[in-house]
């Protein structure tokens, strides 16, 4: 939390919320409220029935804002399950309508988050067909450039509508356009379209409306929308068949077995409905403080390069690379004074990449991608802030940089 005390830890500012942002308290209230239902949803005692109300209540107020029926709402654990049974749900339906993944072509990017990308890897090995879209330099995944992958069997399609590493927001109604005009074959199986799958958990300052934006598949993440953390949504357009990944009950439709729950999806409920109202505000709001960062970045840092300048682009993610510095050396000194943000998504943080494949993606030298830093902005983020970022960030690049001389 910014300029508050946040697990004992006084005046600092947060500028990591694309990794996590913290439960409002409208979600917090909602939360302890819905607390007191304890029973099991599923039951059919008075206790169980009023479980089930608060989850349908939740179901319904998301559903209104995303213009769709509550039918085609799925409860998850979160973003990566999300993903998880939107492209592995949908391909495993295909397998057991007798299509082998052998005969099936899919498309995606080469700068998708793991949690999409890792979800082919057993497909692959099945014979599945995969290929990757590259992005132009601004970070953009053009209509054409997916056009120009397109093959007779290409079942499915998955592009993030934010991306979460350098915020460049992708043309999606334009894509969802291209692929409804889609008649796939495979082998002597005709199939409706090619599905469009987007994760969109990086979706919170952007019209979620599947409709607008052509998708079939879309994934949000509660703990990326001021959400309480572990429960998420993947909205199915009604007539797409899916198989259920996670096995062990008849829950959500069949999708997702495990007891729902309450008070989390009751949580999620709130804080989406929240963000929904307070996204045009936020947005506009955002949009000068990371206006107002990247100029004081630019001016006050020599050799600075914007990654992902794309014609749209999320308020809340700024990523840019910075000559001769130690990536995670600068992060862990600003760290050291207050100031919490990335080097690249938080997913990768731990890992032995030494690069972000976000950036490489877009070319350029080949120390881009390995210096880059990303503030990412919230609600407790004000244009006050800058001078202390841009000064507090000057000071440690000069000093990571004295050491390499």
């Amino acid at each position: 939390m910014n300029h508050c005390t946040y697990n004992g830890f006084m005046n600092r500012i947060f500028l990591d919320y694309a990794a996590g942002t913290p439960v409002s308290e409208t979600a917090m209230k909602a939360y302890c409220d819905a607390s007191q239902y304890f029973a099991n949803p599923q039951a059919l005692h008075t206790e169980g029935l009023e479980a089930a109300r608060i989850v349908d209540d939740a179901r319904s107020s998301i559903a209104k804002v995303l213009a769709v029926k509550s039918t085609e709402i799925t409860f998850v654990s979160g973003g990566t399950e999300g993903n998880s049974l939107a492209l592995a749900g949908y391909l495993n339906a295909l397998e057991e309508k007798g299509i082998p993944m052998s005969d099936c072509h899919v498309i995606t990017t080469n700068i998708e988050h793991p949690s999409v990308t890792d979800v082919f890897s057993p497909f692959v090995s099945r014979g599945l067909s995969l290929s990757k879209v590259s992005p132009n330099e601004h970070g953009e995944i053009k209509p054409e450039a997916v056009e120009a992958l397109l093959q007779e069997n290409t079942v499915l399609v998955s592009i993030a509508l934010v991306n979460s590493e350098i915020g460049t927001v992708q043309p999606m109604h334009a894509i969802g356009k291209l692929l409804k005009e889609t008649k796939p074959k495979v082998g002597d199986i005709a199939l409706e379209k090619t599905m469009l799958h987007t994760d969109a958990c990086q979706g919170l300052y952007q019209g979620l409306v599947p409709q607008g934006l052509g998708v079939d598949l879309m994934t949000l993440d509660s703990g990326k929308m001021y959400g309480t953390r572990g429960t998420g949504v993947l909205y199915i357009r009604r007539g797409v068949k899916m198989a259920p990944v996670l096995r062990g009950g008849s829950q959500e439709n069949g999708l997702r077995g495990g007891t729902e729950n309450t008070p989390l999806i009751a949580g999620f409920s709130a804080a989406f409905s929240e963000a929904s109202e307070l996204r045009e505000v936020e947005s506009e709001r955002l949009t000068k403080v990371r206006s107002e960062l990247l100029k004081g970045l630019i001016d006050a840092i020599p050799g600075v390069i914007v990654n992902g300048e794309g014609r749209a682009q999320t308020p809340h993610i700024l990523n840019i690379s910075i000559p001769k510095i130690e990536a995670e050396y600068v992060a862990m000194y600003l760290d050291q004074r207050g100031l919490a943000l990335s080097t690249k998504s938080a997913c990768l943080e731990r890992t032995d990449a030494t690069s972000s494949h976000v950036v490489k993606a877009l070319g350029g030298e080949a120390w881009r991608a390995s210096n880059t830093l990303r503030f990412s902005f919230g609600r407790d983020t004000t244009i006050d802030d800058v001078p202390t970022i841009v000064t507090q960030v000057r000071e440690a690049v000069e000093k990571n940089q004295s050491f390499a001389k």
